[in-house]
């Protein structure tokens, strides 16, 4: 029985991931700092320190580099659940809002909406999927799985509820104001409870 053939060796270079987070972090900060319009592929590469070739090899356009900066801001700060409705919603609440402070995440949703118009509609699509629906999707299951375990209403509206805790923060941040997360939390968990 012949050997089989060994697979052809693959072209190219193996991507760095390295970069990949260099490159993320890069337009992060640049969107905080200069908004989407003086956000530049050669600008990104530059803060990056890393070559045009390796963004534009990863992300074709500008908008697909803004979606994915918007998904990286996710990861890794997402509090592990514990079962309890008001910690781990208040645990979210709090993350969600230090990780905000922390990249001046308002300031980039403020840029990507003022620049919706230019963009065809595309940029709010982008916002929405990569930040604000995920988000918004951690927040309901925490509020789910309560409904289920009949700690709070079985007709409870999840993604009104959903609405009512995440929208507390962007209402605080143009009233200039900060509403404590336990107090948001007992707000509407008292109206949601059994």
């Amino acid at each position: 029985m012949e050997p089989a053939p060994s697979p052809a060796p693959r072209r190219g270079r193996v991507k760095d991931r390295s970069k990949d987070a260099a490159v993320l972090d890069a337009t992060v900060r640049l969107l905080a700092e200069h908004g989407v319009a003086g956000t530049s592929m050669d600008r990104v590469a530059a803060a990056a320190g890393v070559s045009k070739v390796t963004v534009y090899t990863r992300w074709a356009t500008k908008n697909a580099l803004v979606g994915a900066a918007l998904a990286h801001l996710r990861l890794g700060h997402v509090p592990t659940p514990t079962g309890d409705v008001r910690a781990d919603l208040v645990a979210l609440l709090v993350a969600m809002r230090a990780q905000y402070d922390a990249v001046g995440a308002m300031s980039i949703l403020g840029t990507c909406l003022a620049d919706e118009r230019g963009s065809g509609g595309e940029l709010l699509g982008i916002v929405r999927e990569n930040t604000l629906l995920p988000r918004r999707a951690l927040f309901a299951a925490v509020l789910a799985a309560g409904v289920e375990r009949g700690e709070l209403r079985g007709d409870l509206d999840v993604e009104a509820v959903t609405s009512l805790v995440v929208g507390t923060l962007y209402a605080d941040h143009l009233a200039g104001r900060t509403t404590p997360p336990e107090t948001v939390v007992d707000l509407v968990i008292g109206g949601a409870g059994r």
